[in-house]
This record gives structure tokens, C-alpha cells and sequence, in this order.
């Protein structure tokens, strides 16, 4: 490398370790190469295939079994309903028969029979050990069942009864998927379902037609619940060193017995993916070693078994005769460590010290705080340069998106994925009457006149505490009390609004006319739901509801009554400190019943005096008792 004069010199950072650790890094090597030189003539493979292979074999037949628990569940209740032992509609005895099948069988979690005529009944067993009876009777109305719920909680050998609930349900076991396989097939048949009588609940099923004296009665199920199957494979001896999960085929995951995430499992499991059923091999997973992979399918709707375990698990003897070299490497380790820990405070630790401080303010969107700190070693210098050119790139793009948004958001630990809470919000809608045609003859000269009310409007907002959420072409929709909370969100939203009107009176439109209405606004008070609403690609902080498109409807009743100001009755109770002239009522497309609309005039404390005020209040109650 050439080097002038006066120009700082920068080492890398991998040349400086490497230089330092050397010694120790060929020492270990040879060492540990002569080690395994000893051992690696041992054919281990062979032996790990086959307790591999074994230790999938079992965990099959285990599967197995519990589905066919679930299969023999539908069989006894067929059976004694088909023997007439009892009848399907005897409610005295009946969930004597539901209940002991399902707890004689700890992996199923429902047994039930849906009728024919869209009743249904069952037993199912939740979460805390505790069942409940479920029984969707007759129909209330055209969507609407009965509903009634009886909870019991496991005694030693027996249950209690704890407490009923009634209500309704729109679950229709005839239009279930497990319901229509087994009536067209008319066989037991297996389906894998989303949704069962207590709602979501991923699961298999087992179902079968029930038919009494030649007469079909209705369709017979049991469920295994995907939780219960995870559980289940995290209680084999396999989840202990290795991993077993159940897909479909589509390639879903819907059991497995590790929850932690290990990037030598997933590798491994990404390969056994591209297996055909009842096959096993070996797989390396680069920076992890080997695994031994096997596949086998499950018997129905194309779900496989798939193991992974890694070879070290079968070669613990030949680890532990590499332990007697432990001593000797981690001697020479220590050489170079300490050397390179030394090194490594002064020009690593010290200056990533400093990068986490600026990074930090970045996380925290203080990004005129963020500073440059030189260095000597190339990588960090470049780091820290980089995120001084990171905050400047963000810097500007928060032209773009709301700062105030960015930091609340952070602030309150709010996770950027889509989802909101419900809370009273006042949004404000305004635009220039006539931008279209204006556009239309004016074109792009139209540009400074839009930025010059967009610019008022965003101004006036932010003064009053709240927060634009979006342009929309000529228009501009604010916020109060969300993200930010506003006591008075109401009267500050009547007050930009009364602040953007008297601006845009001031401003020369394009054409040059003076007269008539220079700005349109729509006001409105109420709950909304507010959060990230959007994609999992893409989201945007922004409010949506019945009380937003009511707003969004005023700025356009604002034109039909010739006003400038349009705001809701909620507005006019939110914020009484204001002169209102009620405009009579409107429906809105899509909404059942109508709105009553009242033009925001000006502030009570304005030269017009109390008179007009205590006149003005009295038509805004009349208006609001539809006199």
C-alpha cells in the first residue's frame, strides 16, 4: 500500500486479529487435526443412519397410535349411537358416552356429532385441563344458533360440574370441511380445519357418517389439536438432542418439537424438505456439521414426519475422547486472546462504544445529534461515517413521514405490525374548492398555491398539537389525540381549522378570484380505531372508522351548503367555546340514518358579542332536538 504524507493510517481490523492470533490458530489446528486424523477412520456414519432411522421409526408409530386414537374415538361413539345403546338426541345421556371417550383418549381434544339438521354437540377439552359440553341447538335466526356451555373441572377418577353460559353461535357444522368429507365419502375420512366450534383452533380430524336404521343423522368427529401435537413432540426422547416437526403438503409446519430457533435445525429441515417419503440421508449444514435427516409420510392429506438430529448426538465417545486436548488448546487460546483483548479494548471496544451511543440515537430519531467519530481501523471508520450519512438520508426522509409519529411510536415500544386500539380522535379534512379545474387550466402552475396551503395547513395542525397523518392530492387530513394525547383535541382541531381558513383568505389564488369560499373543511369528533394499518410489507400510522368518513363527508357537505367549515355534533359538544350555525341533515352513502351538520363560525370570545353567541346556541340545541 502507498502512503503520502500527512494521510492517517488505518489497519484492518481482520489483519490486526489475524496477525495476533496466528500462533494459536495453527497450533490448535495441528493439534486438533492430529486428533481427528486418529479418530476419522472410524465409520460412524452407518451406526448414526441406523439410530437415526430407528429413533424416526418410533416417534412414527407413535403418531401413528395417537391417530388412530382419535379414529377409535369416532368408532365407539358410531357404535353405541349405531346399536341404539342410546340416542343422538337424548340429552340426559348423551354426553355420558362424549365425555369418558374423550378422556380416555389425552390427545384428542374434541369429540362431537354434528346433525343434520345443523345442530351440534360435543365435548371438548381446553387448555387448563378443564372440559366443557357444547351444544349449538336450534336456530335463533338466519345466521344465529343457540348456544350452551357447561364447564367441569378433572377430579382424581371424575369431574364437577363448575358453571353454564348460554348465548349464540353462528358455527354450521354442515357447511365444516370435516362435516361435507365425511357425508360425500360416506366413510371415515381425515380433513385438516382452521376453525371448530370454540373458533380458531387448527386441527386434524377424524370424522365419519352416522347412519341409524338406513337414515343419515349427521357426521361423528374427533379433533387432534395442533398445540397438543407440538406438545406431544416435545415430550420424544428425539426432542432432546434433535427435532421432529409434522408439515402438510404444502410444505406448512404444523408441529415441532423446539420452539427456540436453531439455525442448524432449520437448515437441515430446509433440506429433508426436498426428500421423497421414507427416505433418510445425511445432510451437512455449512458452520453447523452434519445431521441425519428422514422423512416419512403420515397416511393422509400428504403429512410428513420429518426428524433432524445431528451426528454429534451418536458421537458423544468420540467428543469425549477430544476433551484430553482441551488443557493444551485452551493454553495456546489464551496466548492469543489476552493479546488480542488488549489490542481490541483500545481501538475496537472503545470506538463501537461510541457508534452504539450515535446508533442509539438513531433508534431514538435524534438524528441532528449523530456525529462522525473517526477511527483508526477502516471498518469502524466507515461504520461510524456511514451512520452519519444514514442519519442525513433519514434526516430527509422524514420530510416524508411524520417525526412526531417516528418518536411516539418508538417512545411507546409499539411493534411495527399491523394492529390499533379504538380511542376518541378528532380528524379535520380540508382542500381548495375548484383545485381540479384550476388545474385543469393552469397545470403545473397550480404547484405553488398547492405547496402554499399544504404548507399553511401543516402549520396550523402542528401549532395546535396535532399530527398530519396523509396528503390526498389537494387535501390534508389531521389528527388529534393519536399518537399524542390531547386533552382538548376537539376545540384545538376547531382552531386550525378557523386558523387555515383565515390564511388561505390571505393567500392569491391562481385565477385571481377574490370571492367565495377559499378553503373547504370537514370536522368530526368520535371514537376510531387507531394504529399501523396496512400489510405485513408495508404499513402506515393512521386512523380509520365510522367517525373519519363521516369527517371526510362534512368537507364535502361543506360545498352543498355553501359554507367553509363543516363540523359534526359531537364537534359542537366537544367544543363549546364556538360560534356554530346548524346546517341541517344528510346521509351518507353506505351509512344507515343521517348526520346533522353545523357550520364552525368563530371562537365565542370573537367582536361579534355574547347576543349573537347566546343566539347562535340556541339554534344549535334546536338542531340537535330536531326542531
Amino acid at each position: 500500500m502507498m502512503f503520502r504524507p500527512g494521510q492517517a493510517v488505518r489497519l484492518k481490523l481482520s489483519h490486526a486479529l489475524t496477525a495476533l492470533v496466528l500462533l494459536a490458530v495453527l497450533s490448535t489446528a495441528a493439534l486438533v487435526h492430529f486428533s481427528w486424523k486418529r479418530t476419522a477412520g472410524r465409520n460412524v456414519d452407518a451406526v448414526v443412519g441406523a439410530l437415526s432411522a430407528g429413533t424416526a421409526s418410533t416417534v412414527h408409530r407413535e403418531l401413528e397410535t395417537t391417530f388412530a386414537a382419535a379414529e377409535a374415538a369416532v368408532e365407539i361413539v358410531r357404535s353405541i349411537l349405531f346399536q341404539g345403546a342410546i340416542s343422538a338426541n337424548d340429552e340426559a345421556k348423551r354426553e355420558y358416552v362424549f365425555l369418558p371417550v374423550l378422556r380416555s383418549q389425552p390427545a384428542v381434544s374434541w369429540v362431537g356429532l354434528g346433525f343434520a339438521d345443523g345442530r351440534f354437540f360435543g365435548a371438548h377439552e381446553l387448555e387448563d385441563g378443564k372440559i366443557e359440553m357444547v351444544e349449538i341447538g336450534s336456530r335463533i335466526d338466519e345466521t344465529q344458533r343457540s348456544l350452551r356451555r357447561d364447564l367441569y373441572a378433572p377430579l382424581p377418577g371424575d369431574i364437577f360440574f363448575e358453571a353454564r353460559s348460554t348465548g349464540a353461535s353462528a358455527y354450521v357444522p354442515a357447511g365444516a370441511k370435516w362435516f361435507r368429507a365425511a357425508k360425500e365419502k360416506g366413510a371415515p375420512v381425515w380433513t385438516q380445519v382452521e376453525i371448530l366450534p370454540s373458533g380458531f383452533e387448527p386441527a386434524a380430524v377424524a370424522s365419519a357418517p352416522l347412519v341409524v336404521q338406513g337414515r343419515f343423522e349427521g357426521v361423528l368427529m374427533a379433533s387432534l389439536n395442533f398445540t397438543r401435537l407440538t406438545r406431544f413432540l416435545q415430550s420424544l426422547d428425539i426432542a432432546r438432542d434433535g427435532a421432529a416437526r409434522i408439515v402438510n403438503a404444502q410444505g406448512t409446519v404444523l408441529a415441532e418439537s423446539t420452539t427456540a430457533e436453531s439455525a442448524g435445525f432449520e437448515a437441515a429441515f430446509l433440506q429433508s424438505a426436498q426428500q421423497a417419503a421414507g427416505t433418510d440421508r445425511m445432510v451437512d449444514v455449512p458452520g453447523q456439521g452434519a445431521f441425519y435427516s428422514t422423512v416419512s409420510a403420515l397416511g393422509f392429506e400428504g403429512w410428513r414426519l420429518e426428524t433432524v438430529v445431528p451426528r454429534q448426538a451418536f458421537t458423544a465417545a468420540i467428543d469425549r475422547d477430544t476433551q484430553s486436548l482441551l488443557v493444551t488448546i485452551v493454553l495456546l487460546a489464551l496466548l492469543g486472546a489476552v493479546s488480542a483483548a488488549l489490542f481490541a479494548h483500545a481501538a475496537f471496544a472503545r470506538p463501537v462504544a461510541r457508534i452504539v451511543r450515535e446508533l442509539r440515537n438513531v433508534e431514538n430519531f435524534a438524528l441532528e445529534a449523530v456525529r462522525h467519530h473517526p477511527s483508526p481501523l477502516t471498518e469502524l471508520d466507515q461504520l461510524s461515517g456511514a451512520i452519519k450519512r444514514m442519519a442525513a438520508s433519514l434526516a430527509a426522509f422524514g420530510l416524508y413521514v411524520p417525526k412526531e409519529i417516528v418518536r411516539t411510536l418508538i417512545a411507546q415500544g409499539i411493534d411495527p405490525k399491523p394492529g390499533g386500539e379504538l380511542c376518541e380522535i378528532t380528524v379535520i379534512f380540508a382542500d381548495l374548492p375548484g383545485f381540479t379545474k384550476l388545474t385543469e387550466r393552469y397545470g403545473s402552475g397550480v404547484a405553488p398555491f398547492l405547496t402554499a396551503f399544504l404548507t399553511t395547513a401543516t402549520a396550523a395542525i402542528h401549532r395546535e398539537g396535532g399530527t398530519v397523518d396523509k396528503f390526498i392530492g389537494d387535501c390534508i387530513m389531521g389528527i388529534w389525540n393519536a399518537p399524542l394525547a390531547h386533552d382538548d383535541h376537539a376545540a384545538a382541531a376547531c382552531r386550525a381549522a378557523l386558523a387555515i381558513r383565515e390564511a388561505m383568505h390571505a393567500i392569491a389564488r391562481p385565477d385571481g378570484v377574490e370571492d367565495g369560499p377559499r378553503v373547504r373543511i370537514g370536522i368530526n369528533t368520535g371514537p376510531a380505531l387507531a394504529g399501523n394499518i396496512g400489510s405485513l410489507e408495508r404499513l402506515s400510522y393512521t386512523v380509520i372508522g365510522d367517525t373519519v368518513n363521516v369527517a371526510s363527508r362534512l368537507e364535502g357537505l361543506a360545498k352543498e351548503f355553501g359554507c367553509e367549515i363543516a363540523a359534526g355534533e359531537d364537534v359542537t359538544l366537544a367544543a363549546p367555546g364556538f360560534l356554530y350555525r346548524a346546517l341541517g341533515e344528510s346521509a351518507i352513502r353506505g351509512r344507515s340514518g343521517v348526520i346533522q351538520a353545523f357550520e364552525l363560525i368563530e371562537t365565542s370570545d370573537h367582536p361579534c358579542g355574547p347576543a349573537r353567541a347566546a343566539s347562535n346556541s340556541r339554534r344549535v340545541e334546536d338542531a340537535r332536538a330536531g326542531r
